[in-house]
C-alpha cells in the first residue's frame, strides 16, 4: 500500500527546494563567471552558462599573478594555527575533565577561554597590529599563526572538552591498573578513541581561519606573507575589476574548506550537534 502524501510535505519539500536554490545560486554564478571569457561578460542578454568556456582565468590567477604563492601561505598558516590551537587546546581541556579540579577553577579557566572571543576581532585589531610590529613580525606568516590560534582556541577548547567528557574515564583508569603511565594511556589508549573528534574539530576550525580577511590583510604587506582571500581584493583596481579572475580566486578559496568539509561531513555534524554543546554533569 503506497503512503499518502499530505500538501504539507509537498509544500515542505518545495519551499526546501527553492531555498537551496536560492543558496546556490550565487556560488554557482561565480564557477560561471570563471570559466567565462571576457567578451562574454558584455552579451545581452546574459547566459546561464558559458558559451566558450575556459580555465584561463584560473591559470592567469595562479601562475600569472603569482597566486599559487598566496594559496600556499593560507595552507601553511591555516594548518600551522589548527595543529598550534590543537596542542593548547589539548593541554587545558585534558586536565579540567581528566583531574580532580576544583569546580570554580575549572569554570573559571573555561570562561576565561571563552572570553578571548567576547569582543570582535575589529576592537583588537589596532592593539594588535602594534604589538605585532614592536615585536618585528609584521608582514610574516608566523604573526598571523599566532593571531589564528589566538582566536580559534575558544572554540577548540570548548569542542575538545565536550569530546573529552564522552570519552568514559574507566578506559584510562583500566590502562593505569594494569601498569600503563599516564602518557602512555594518553597518546595510546585516549588519543585513538579522540581521532574523529580531532578531526572534526581541526577541519572546522581550519575552514574559519582560511576565510579570515581582516587580519591577513592589516598585517601583511607582500606576497610573502599575503593570504589567499587577499588576492580577491587585489583584483578591483581603480580602473577595473577583473570578474572572471576575481571569480576563479573566489572559487579556488570556496571549494578548498568545501572538499574537507565534505571529507569529514560525518565527523563535523557530530562535533556540531553533540561533542560541542552537550554538557555532562
Amino acid at each position: 500500500m503506497r503512503r499518502r502524501v499530505s500538501p504539507w510535505q509537498v509544500a515542505a519539500v518545495a519551499v526546501l527546494v527553492v531555498l537551496t536554490v536560492l543558496y546556490l545560486f550565487p556560488f554557482y554564478w561565480m564557477v560561471v563567471t570563471a570559466l567565462k571569457p571576457l567578451v562574454e561578460f558584455y552579451r545581452f542578454p546574459p547566459t546561464l552558462l558559458p558559451v566558450h568556456a575556459t580555465v584561463e582565468p584560473f591559470l592567469s590567477v595562479l601562475f600569472a599573478r603569482g597566486y599559487l604563492v598566496l594559496l600556499r601561505n593560507s595552507l601553511v598558516a591555516c594548518l600551522t594555527a589548527v595543529a598550534a590551537g590543537m596542542v593548547v587546546a589539548m593541554l587545558i581541556a585534558y586536565p579540567v575533565t581528566r583531574f580532580p579540579v576544583p569546580l570554580a577553577f575549572r569554570r573559571g579557566l573555561m570562561n576565561w577561554v571563552l572570553s578571548l572571543r567576547f569582543l570582535p576581532p575589529i576592537v583588537v585589531v589596532i592593539p594588535f597590529f602594534d604589538i605585532v610590529r614592536k615585536l618585528g613580525l609584521y608582514d610574516s606568516l608566523l604573526s598571523l599563526v599566532l593571531l589564528y590560534t589566538v582566536f580559534s582556541l575558544p572554540l577548540t577548547t570548548w569542542m575538545l572538552r565536550g569530546f573529552l567528557l564522552e570519552v568514559p574515564m574507566e578506559i584510562e583508569e583500566a590502562a593505569l591498573v594494569d601498569g600503563a603511565g599516564r602518557f602512555y594511556a594518553f597518546f595510546k589508549i585516549l588519543l585513538p578513541q579522540l581521532a574523529p573528534a580531532l578531526l572534526a574539530t581541526g577541519v572546522i576550525t581550519f575552514a574559519l581561519a582560511w576565510s579570515e580577511f581582516m587580519f591577513a590583510f592589516i598585517l601583511s604587506a607582500t606576497p610573502r606573507s599575503q593570504t589567499f582571500p587577499i588576492g580577491v581584493a587585489s583584483l578591483v583596481t581603480q580602473f577595473e575589476i577583473i570578474w572572471n579572475e576575481m571569480a576563479a580566486v573566489g572559487t579556488i578559496a570556496a571549494v578548498v574548506p568545501i572538499l574537507l568539509l565534505l571529507f569529514a561531513r560525518r565527523y563535523v555534524l557530530v562535533a556540531l550537534t553533540f561533542g560541542a554543546v552537550r554538557e555532562k554533569a
